[in-house]
């Protein structure tokens, strides 16, 4: 089965002769290939990846849809959401002995690469003082860490597993950010829900201050009794920080001694929510020991990585499809749009390719352009205009340098780097003390467009997964497909069909609607699932959820 097999350990690009450092075993047979790497000392490293030449060349790949696709029909990946099993053109089948890690197809060689560190298997930022984000490239790896895993491979037919609890359906989580909630649209929003029987996770702030006139949160008596009564109806409550602002060494206390209030369920997951000095993503990058152990005794277990995978549009809604995270899907996305009578702004596209295809220094002129020339239509002004130029100015001269501009015209069908795996949770990186969670969210606006009866049927067909990040109360003209009209607080009939097409799958079973909590539950287990072997046919042997043979 095995021809050949070779283990890297990168640092930013050049090989580690780690030999001293890592003690490792591997073995392989006719039908059997095993390896165990374990560290004898703590070791940074960006990469660790195993590249697997097999004797017999990959013919089909159970892609993360369930279906079987040839070798050159796209990036081929299978992270730990997803199956691991392909067909040789010998015949046989072969599968992962158990989840861990990701397998992705390398076409010029025909090469097998299992990886099980890199940056994009669990990506992480921070924002430095300009709030400038910066992405962990490199981690460091505990002693003592230990990472085994093999192929089993098998003659006969070979089982598969599903990612939900109800079968081989899609999943939809919403992550609601409380930055715009009220006492009365929560309310409405509570009873949306509770009429169409969706639940989600709903951010909101324990403490009372903000700077807005408007406010919504525990520590006020309404606000307490309305979100307990979200609790009651069976969703989940998350902290979005701890207050909607900022209040110097008040707010640092509030955080060093919060605890999970009174009368709802423990609370154990946290948003970051504005910059916060105190945020996960405040904290100086790759240094987070002491903000793990923190929150760790307060109990929280999951945190958001900051960083959405992209904006949703017709075809993206199933997040973990890396196929559908390019320009040209983006434009497709937009010229159908049109076909439904949906206008959609270029400067939306723009601004969904420049948030992940470019530097951040580029994405954050291009938005210093947009709102000085927001600032130039409300109140227009010579000043106003000459920001405007300046901004404009520095924005297209680094934008269309010639190696950007490059950049943009040959890669416009290249996945996203930030798509290529695919992750939903991971790891959160450089912990020893601790065992938290980071999770990574779709941005979810448009409701009338992610769904849509297009987007929902593409979803369906995928068994999709989406952690949706979404600001229900948000009212601004530039969410077009938003879920409220105004600040009367009017649903818009639009967005309202949109989840009544959700609310009619959850109702037939044929859409888990999981609590991050569950759906975090739930996936934790999915990289201990094994294979073994029962005569010709290779079977799951560990797994309590739905499984299928397939031939």
């Amino acid at each position: 089965m095995i021809k050949a097999c070779r283990a890297s350990f990168l640092l930013e690009g050049k090989t580690l002769d780690l030999q001293n450092k890592i003690e490792s075993k591997v073995e392989w047979s006719e039908e059997n290939f095993s390896f165990r790497f374990e560290t004898k000392e703590a070791i940074t490293i960006t990469e660790f990846f195993l590249d697997i030449e097999l004797e017999d060349s990959i013919s089909l790949w159970r892609f993360l849809d369930y279906t079987w696709k040839k070798p050159g029909s796209g990036l081929l990946v299978a992270n730990s959401h997803s199956p691991k099993i392909l067909k040789l053109k010998s015949g046989l089948t072969v599968a992962a002995v158990n989840n861990s890690g990701c397998w992705e197809f390398q076409p010029d060689s025909g090469v097998l690469r299992w990886y099980f560190f890199h940056p994009m298997l669990s990506p992480t930022l921070v924002f430095d003082q300009a709030d400038q984000k910066h992405f962990l490239g490199k981690q460091q790896i505990q002693i003592g860490t230990v990472i085994q895993n093999g192929l089993i491979a098998g003659k006969g037919k070979v089982e598969e597993w599903a990612r939900t609890p109800l079968g081989f359906v899609p999943a939809l989580c919403i992550t609601d950010h409380s930055d715009f909630d009220t006492l009365a649209n929560l309310r409405v929003q509570r009873e949306f829900f509770k009429n169409l029987g969706i639940r989600i996770t709903k951010g909101f702030f324990l403490f009372d201050y903000t700077h807005k006139s408007e406010n919504a949160s525990f520590e006020e008596p309404l606000g307490k009794k309305e979100l307990q009564a979200w609790d009651q109806d069976g969703h989940e409550l998350a902290y979005h920080a701890l207050s909607q602002s900022y209040r110097g060494e008040i707010s640092d206390q509030e955080f060093e001694a919060f605890e999970t209030p009174l009368g709802v369920q423990p609370v154990d997951t946290y948003i970051d929510h504005g910059f916060h000095p105190y945020n996960y993503t405040k904290q100086k990058l790759a240094h987070w020991s002491e903000w793990y152990i923190h929150m760790y005794k307060k109990g929280i277990r999951r945190i958001w990585t900051y960083v959405d995978v992209g904006d949703a549009n017709f075809f993206n809604l199933n997040q973990i499809n890396p196929l559908d995270y390019t320009w040209d899907k983006i434009r497709k996305s937009s010229k159908l749009d049109s076909r439904f009578g949906v206008k959609q702004k270029i400067s939306n596209d723009l601004r969904s390719y420049l948030k992940h295809r470019v530097s951040d220094s580029i994405f954050r002129q291009s938005l210093n352009l947009g709102g000085n020339l927001m600032g130039l239509k409300s109140r227009p002004s010579l000043h106003a205009l000459k920001k405007s130029a300046a901004s404009g100015f520095r924005l297209f001269s680094e934008l269309l340098s010639p190696k950007n501009l490059g950049n943009i015209l040959r890669n416009s069908g290249q996945v996203f780097e930030i798509n290529r795996f695919g992750p939903l949770f991971f790891n959160s990186p450089d912990q020893s003390e601790t065992q938290i969670q980071s999770f990574q969210t779709l941005a979810v606006r448009d409701y009338e467009i992610a769904f849509s009866e297009n987007s929902l049927k593409k979803f369906s067909a995928e068994a999709g997964v989406v952690i949706a990040h979404t600001y229900l109360a948000y009212t601004g003209q530039n969410h077009q497909g938003r879920l409220f009209e105004d600040d009367s607080w009017r649903i818009r009939p639009e967005a309202q069909k949109g989840f009544e097409r959700v609310a009619m799958l959850i109702q037939n079973k044929q859409l888990w609607n999981p609590t991050l909590r569950e759906m975090h539950l739930f996936y934790s287990g999915l990289d201990k699932v094994e294979y073994g072997r029962k005569g010709d046919d290779l079977i799951i042997i560990n797994y309590d959820g739905i499984v299928r043979n397939i031939a």
